[in-house]
């Protein structure tokens, strides 16, 4: 039987890295072909619930999404949710990254009451593990209260973004995190009429 040679282990970190180089600089195409060609190799050689396996399996959710791929993107980053839960359990902060990425990814698709599900968990782990000031729980506080306000639920929106936007005066000013927060509570409270 033909079997196709694999990169073995630095050649695959070595093409992990390419693809890392790939998404950061927009080639999305590139990024998504080399991620789904090294995905069955990293299953082989270093696992399917390996933090590298995972890691692609995120950065290929990342990179479909980008794409606008969004049932794609959403399945992959499931996969990785699973997987990161299996390996390291649901509080991990990667187990969190993913689930975050599962969220985003059915917010855009429309599937507003799985994402706010998702996305509401999401953010009481990471405020629990990481505070609720940090980044990360800020960020998903944020993807959280647009994607309520988006779905309706605008009062619930409003509400957990005027609390990200409390908590994130812990940021400095002119953070990306705490400037997209503003943005967003802006839109909602002006659509609201305060």
């Amino acid at each position: 039987m033909w079997r196709r040679n694999s990169p073995g282990g630095a050649g695959l970190r070595r093409q992990l890295r390419t693809a890392r180089v790939l998404f950061d600089s927009g080639d999305l195409t590139g990024a998504e072909v080399l991620l789904r060609r090294l995905l069955p190799d990293c299953e082989e050689e270093l696992g399917a619930d390996h933090e590298e396996t995972i890691g692609l399996l995120n950065l290929l959710g990342s990179t479909l999404y980008q794409q606008r791929k969004l049932a794609a993107s959403a399945q992959v980053a499931r996969d990785a949710t699973d997987r990161a839960a299996r390996a390291w359990g649901p509080d991990h902060p990667a187990t969190l990254d993913c689930a975050h990425n599962l969220g985003a990814a059915l917010a855009v698709q429309g599937d507003a009451p799985e994402s706010v599900a998702v996305l509401d968990d999401t953010w009481q782990r990471r405020a629990r593990s990481l505070g609720p000031a940090h980044e990360s729980t800020l960020t998903t506080a944020n993807t959280l209260g647009a994607t309520l306000f988006a779905a309706g639920l605008r009062q619930d929106g409003l509400a957990v973004l005027r609390r990200a936007h409390a908590q994130s005066a812990n940021l400095p000013p002119g953070h990306p995190v705490r400037e997209e927060i503003e943005v967003n509570l802006r839109i909602a409270e002006r659509n609201t009429g305060g």
